[in-house]
């Protein structure tokens, strides 16, 4: 009988990857972008995973449940990318062809970067020649859909970025599947006894409103919701877009039973959508809209999870019980921040309960922004293959943090950045020493991790000093409403360093005069909520009178550069004013009834601050911090603000120790990580980014332009050009996309000698 397939072997690669969700991609362009040689393997015909327009569940991460948290490196500029061009919403539903064609374009951008499509992998090919502790992988291979061939796919390198992990298990890589026991981590949300329980898959849809009558008869086969005061704990009052909640999966396998859960939630999507138009509390609403399209490939959550050098588990994301600082590790290279969040067994069928954080502390489950470390990434049973996405090594409960698409995507950058440099170096992940060589690459790749600094010619470190034409001070305006003080209200602000003799709180006393206690407490960095447990900096008990003034108190405090909470305490009568804007490393938490704390606002409707005044006045984005390695709000603003009373062009200047020689500079512009792509329409360009600019160079006392670029709205640019020795670099900005202020987060210089 003659063979169906073709069969075909590539040329064989530095790297290969296998999976093209978000992980996958930002793997793929990271290990291209560092001159290895890359494929890039998916069983679909389109890019993004459950972000494609075949799925279109819209991609989160740590910024929507923590302030300046938004993840950056490559899913940070493919975001951008995608706002710019897009006509459309970030939502449900609402992932269309130009998404798609955004991470398709990155992609073919690449010389090096090869894509095969339409292949969905189903051997490993191993051998075990040398390492006696695993196999390596040699070649996968599968058949691809369309062209009639099987190919084979031989290379050095492989990264697991499948979700199922396809590549590990063929390669002998262990995994779990669902949680653990509690004893096996010491972790307080694991279940008692371990069980086989995953998160659900989902299906959307999206809906249009077509300006007539648009009755809709639901098939036979659907689902009947009769509920005529809505469906508990769901809301529809929005229907534009698909609903996460409509999941199914447990008891049911979400990987083998998947045509089964489809085709079960594909009744419960037109039952839901003839709820809306037929028996809901928006029919009228709903008249006029109509079911545009519904997805038919389910969006999986969660199915096998590797164990690897290295398991991350709640301990590790969580600061600890006791008050103690929880571990990073020196091997950090991506970082997570969304919330432990697990889902209600039986998913839609399980109407009694809500979809997620049923009868539960939702500020429990909140981490702050944590560390992923490498050793998640690899594991020694298949030496030469790294992993990434959420079939990553981590415990269930950590887990339940990572899954999202713009959290997996930093792994998915640092395996890719990871596997490059095993190919440079001829190693194997576990023979990695030192992690540090790999975080500086990322770090100059605008990848972060939690306590990194970036080192380069430019740093204040190595003695070099910025200036510039001018610099903003730390201001506030009062809005209308505010937070009452009886719930222990706290600023965080960042401050430049000296005496500060007073702070100055916006508050509105609706009743008569009272004693209101102000104090001020140093933090490690702006997550920091613990530090208002410490002792206070500095403290003082003042008069508030009744009517809305700026509140003086007096604290005569030295400080260090950094960034401090003001706390104010008082009764329920009396209001503190929010701001009016947010600069950077700015915000505000409160305490509730239950003494938990958070901070207010949130990455669906954008974090807030208090409005609050220093005197004298506080200069935290002065010149200096474009040059400090650390380039985004984390221990202090990080990012220099030139004065928007004064007009543009304004300049930042670096004066280099020395005459030194560099061929490349890297730019970090501020496109505002306070602000999620949830709230960025179609059209978006960041008004804080800069958009025209000139770098230059001053060789032999004459200045020489070495890049004009006009229009940008990124925040990471880098620049290659013949070498020069220069003893000064200047940025010119003429131009933003709105903001009336230059604002820059580095500036970077390199000899790369390419």
């Amino acid at each position: 009988m003659p063979e169906c397939l073709r069969e075909v072997t590539t040329d064989r690669y530095d790297v290969c990857v296998v999976g093209a969700g978000m992980a996958g991609i930002c793997a793929a362009l990271a290990s291209a972008r560092a001159g290895a040689l890359t494929a890039l393997v998916d069983d679909r015909p389109v890019l993004g995973g459950c972000s494609s327009s075949e799925i279109r569940v819209p991609i989160c991460g740590a910024g929507y449940h923590n302030p300046w948290a938004t993840e950056t490196g490559i899913v940070h500029e493919l975001i951008l990318e995608d706002r710019a061009r897009n006509h459309a919403a970030m939502d449900y539903g609402q992932a269309n062809a130009i998404w798609d064609m955004v991470l398709y374009d990155a992609c073919r951008r690449e010389p090096t970067l090869t894509l095969h499509l339409n292949t969905l992998i189903d051997r490993v090919e191993t051998s075990g020649t040398g390492f006696p502790a695993g196999q390596l992988v040699t070649a996968i291979s599968g058949a691809q859909s369309h062209s009639g061939l099987r190919l084979t796919i031989p290379a050095r390198i492989f990264i697991d970025a499948s979700g199922d992990g396809v590549v590990g298990v063929g390669a002998g890589v262990p995994y779990r599947v669902g949680p653990e026991a509690r004893s096996e981590y010491d972790e307080p949300m694991a279940p008692e006894q371990p069980d086989d329980f995953v998160l659900g898959s989902s299906l959307v849809f999206r809906a249009l409103d077509t300006g007539a009558s648009a009755p809709f008869e639901p098939p036979a086969w659907a689902a009947v919701y009769d509920c005529p005061e809505g469906i508990p704990y769901r809301s529809t009052a929005d229907f534009a877009g698909g609903y996460w909640w409509i999941e199914l999966g447990w008891p049911l396998d979400t990987l083998h039973d998947d045509p089964l859960i489809r085709d079960e939630l594909l009744r419960h999507v037109y039952g839901v959508w003839d709820f809306i138009k037929n028996r809901g509390p928006q029919q009228e609403q709903a008249r006029t809209w109509a079911l545009d399209w519904v997805g038919f490939l389910p969006a999986r959550r969660e199915s096998r999870r590797f164990v690897g050098a290295h398991v991350l588990t709640q301990g590790e994301i969580q600061p600890r019980a006791d008050g103690g600082v929880r571990t990073t590790g020196e091997d950090a290279v991506a970082y997570g921040g969304w919330s432990i969040d697990d889902h209600t067994r039986g998913g839609i069928t399980a109407l009694e309960q809500r979809p997620s954080f049923d009868n539960v502390r939702l500020v429990d489950y909140l981490p702050t922004p944590y560390a992923i470390p490498l050793g998640s990434l690899h594991a020694r049973e298949a030496p030469n293959l790294f992993f990434a996405g959420r079939c990553m090594s981590a415990s269930r409960v950590a887990f339940l943090s990572l899954r999202v698409q713009q959290t997996l995507a930093t792994t998915g950058q640092a395996a890719g950045t990871a596997a490059a440099w095993c190919v440079e170096h001829d190693l194997t992940p576990g023979l990695i020493e030192d992690a540090g060589p790999i975080q500086q690459r990322l770090l100059r790749a605008d990848a972060w991790a939690p306590g990194l600094e970036e080192m380069n010619l430019a740093r204040d470190a190595r003695g070099a000093v910025a200036t510039a034409s001018s610099e903003a001070a730390l201001t506030a305006e009062a809005a209308e409403d505010g937070l009452a003080l009886s719930t222990r209200p706290a600023a965080l602000l960042p401050i430049s360093g000296g005496p500060m003799r007073h702070v100055s709180l916006c508050l509105d006393n609706r009743g008569p005069a009272v004693r209101v206690m102000v104090s001020l407490h140093r933090a490690r960095d702006l997550w920091e909520m613990e530090a208002l447990d410490r002792e206070p900096v500095a403290s003082a008990t003042v008069e508030a009178l009744r009517g809305t003034h700026w509140l003086q108190a007096r604290l005569d405090a030295e400080l260090e550069p950094g960034v401090y909470w003001v706390r104010a305490e008082g009764p329920e009568s009396v209001l503190w004013r929010y701001a009016t804007d947010a600069p950077p490393a700015t915000c505000c938490c409160n305490e509730r009834p239950d003494g938990t704390r958070w901070f207010i606002g949130g990455g669906w409707s954008g974090w807030r601050r208090l409005a609050t005044r220093v005197c004298p006045d506080s200069h935290p984005f002065g010149p200096e911090q474009a040059i400090n390695g650390r380039p985004r709000a984390d221990t202090g603003a990080n990012l220099w603000i030139s004065d928007p009373e004064q007009p543009l062009p304004q300049w930042l200047e670096v004066e280099l120790p020395e005459p030194t020689e560099f061929d490349c500079a890297v730019l970090i512009f501020d496109t505002n990580l306070n602000r999620t792509n949830h709230v960025m329409p179609g059209g978006f360009r960041a008004p804080e980014c800069v958009r025209d600019y000139t770098l230059s160079a001053e060789i032999d006392g004459e200045w020489q332009e070495l890049a004009a670029v006009p229009g940008n709205y990124h925040r990471h640019r880098e620049h290659r050009f013949d070498a020069v020795t220069a003893t000064r670099v200047r940025l010119t900005v003429t131009a933003t996309n709105g903001d009336s202020s230059a604002r820059v987060h580095a500036v970077r210089l390199y000899r790369d000698g390419r």
